[in-house]
């Protein structure tokens, strides 16, 4: 049996690989916040279901739709969930072909109040995205 917040998450990925706006905007808490840490033109704190779902479109455009996170796992208990992900893109030349990551969500009231990235290789994502 798996957990309600492990749902979540992976209908949230189900949501953003079909960019289901409706369905991703569904998931988020209307306080969320979103980190993306690092140096590249992404980084920053996103606030509001508006500001993420603005994030989570930038990806798609800069790597002409081929961003494509893959899930390897999902662990999940009562207020925060962990997706482990390998993460392939393609951009000007340039190849993430399966950056590791911890996606980490902090779950409230059945919904996604805030999020972290933590990559394996913060240089090489980084450098794909600048």
């Amino acid at each position: 049996m798996t957990h309600v917040n492990e749902e979540l998450v992976r209908g949230w990925f189900v949501a953003q690989a079909r960019a289901d706006e409706a369905a991703v905007r569904a998931a988020l808490a209307d306080d969320v916040v979103w980190h993306v840490p690092g140096r590249s033109p992404l980084s920053a704190d996103y606030r509001g279901p508006d500001e993420v779902l603005a994030f989570l479109a930038r990806p798609r455009e800069l790597s002409n739709g081929t961003v494509r996170p893959e899930i390897l796992d999902v662990m999940a208990g009562d207020d925060y969930a962990i997706a482990l992900v390998r993460v392939h893109a393609e951009r000007e030349g340039k190849k993430l072909d399966g950056s590791l990551q911890a996606w980490t969500f902090r779950i409230a009231e059945g919904r996604i109040a805030e999020f972290w990235f933590l990559v394996e290789d913060r240089y090489e994502v980084d450098a794909f995205w600048s």
